[in-house]
């Protein structure tokens, strides 16, 4: 990394460098969909740092003295810095960007540097300081055959970055200057760790990336578009997160006095606000009959332990080139994720009831009680030109019942006014035959 720091030489806090692989190691904010946003450079921290040149060889024969830090990044809600290496040897630092964690796969086309080199890399932060001691680096180079004396914590951090930027250069030709670097320091500490990184790195180039830390809550069955939820409910929520392991999970309602909302297990009891769910576990929302309608919003939160090194910040102004980062050491990260859950009042169909109107369809069989319902069928009111003198009498197919009586009535009523109506035309004509003979 050129000109990106103080040239100083002012001490590196040994507490940076002792205990980093405990527990309590450093903690960060992240969002629902996995990773840190919005880490600063922590420009105090940066300038109080040790700054231990290194001598560089390069591909085209050129050399450079590349200056090695941690570069610490503050995290909104964490109490400690993350501390990362740079990765691209020739681009400066701008301590004014904003840092956001990316994953491996969705970087490796940008920066030039294909998976098996980042793996190669995250084998190196996770073999070196700050991951251990700057005496447990020491003793594993020894081990190995790198004999280190008196190893410093600059000395070891200027090795790792050395080894770091030697396996991004996809030519590999990027090395330590072996002469150059002992007239500087007077000694080959710097050189060993860098050749014992890059020789083991070379040899674990493999794996897997991790996930991002990530935390997510939702509807274990998606509604569809054109439906809603409704008071009195049972809606059925699913918790996911890239860690699957540990039961960290803890869920809750906000204002569920307000709602009326209650947070159920499978078995429809209620759930203790101070239990721990693992990934993949499915509570229920009983949404109450009142309010008839409203919203509630379900959050899970917890703290993802473990994230490997090796995770990647990147500016968020990509106009604005900085160099890209690399987390040097494990950390834990708060995650959260929340589901809004909105009803409306429960749609109440009435209940149906017998029809009152009567049939259109007659009967093709005559009835046996006598029916208080007039007929739906209609009758002619064109009266008929030929009277008629006959009397209507039930067929002798038909049953002797009240329906055949009234039959026989009503077509002797119909005989009556058809020969009143033949009285009353031959009357009419007689007169007029008076008259004209008149």
């Amino acid at each position: 990394m050129q000109n990106s720091t103080s040239t100083s030489g002012r001490r590196l806090a040994a507490a940076m460098f002792l205990g980093v692989t405990s527990a309590a190691m450093v903690a960060g904010t992240a969002h629902a969909d996995g990773g840190v946003k919005g880490a600063t450079v922590d420009k105090t921290l940066l300038d109080s740092e040790t700054d231990h040149p290194v001598v560089m060889t390069h591909a085209d024969g050129t050399k450079t003295t590349d200056h090695t830090v941690l570069i610490p990044l503050k995290v909104k809600g964490a109490g400690d810095d993350l501390l990362t290496y740079c990765i691209q040897q020739t681009v400066g630092l701008d301590r004014d960007q904003l840092y956001d964690e990316h994953d491996w796969a969705s970087q490796a086309g940008k920066n030039g540097i294909d998976t098996a080199h980042l793996q190669g890399i995250k084998w190196i932060l996770n073999h070196s300081v700050p991951q251990l001691s700057t005496a447990a680096l020491g003793t594993a180079a020894t081990a190995a055959g790198d004999k280190v004396s008196g190893l410093t914590d600059d000395e070891a951090v200027a090795g790792t970055q050395a080894a770091i930027w030697a396996m991004a250069d996809p030519t590999g030709k990027t090395a330590i200057d072996k002469s150059a670097q002992y007239t500087k320091d007077g000694d080959d500490n710097v050189y060993l760790i860098f050749t014992y990184l890059t020789a083991q790195a070379g040899l674990n180039t493999g794996g897997t990336d991790q996930p991002q830390a990530s935390l997510n809550v939702g509807p274990a069955v998606p509604l569809p578009k054109d439906q809603s939820y409704h008071a009195g409910d049972k809606v059925a929520f699913k918790v996911t997160s890239s860690d699957t392991s540990h039961a960290f999970i803890s869920l809750a309602l906000d204002d569920p006095a307000k709602t009326g909302a209650k947070l159920l297990d499978a078995d429809g009891k209620p759930i203790d606000p101070k239990a721990m769910f693992k990934s993949g576990t499915t509570v229920y929302v009983q949404l109450a009959a009142s309010p008839t309608q409203g919203k509630v919003t379900l959050t899970a939160s917890g703290t993802v332990t473990g994230i490997e090194a090796g995770r990647i910040f990147l500016n968020e102004d990509p106009k604005t080139p900085s160099q890209n980062l690399i987390l040097a050491q494990s950390k834990n990260a708060q995650v959260s994720g929340s589901s809004e859950l909105s009803w409306v009042p429960k749609v109440v169909t009435p209940p149906t009831t017998p029809s009152t109107t009567p049939s259109t369809t007659p009967s093709t069989h005559p009835s046996t009680t006598p029916s208080t319902t007039p007929s739906s069928t209609t009758s002619s009111t064109t009266p008929s030109t030929t009277p008629t003198t006959s009397t209507t009498t039930p067929g002798g197919n038909l049953a002797h019942t009240g329906a055949g009586n009234t039959m026989a009535i009503g077509g002797g009523a119909l005989a009556l006014v058809a020969a009143g109506g033949g009285m009353v035309v031959y009357t009419r004509r007689k007169k007029a035959t008076q008259g004209t003979h008149a």
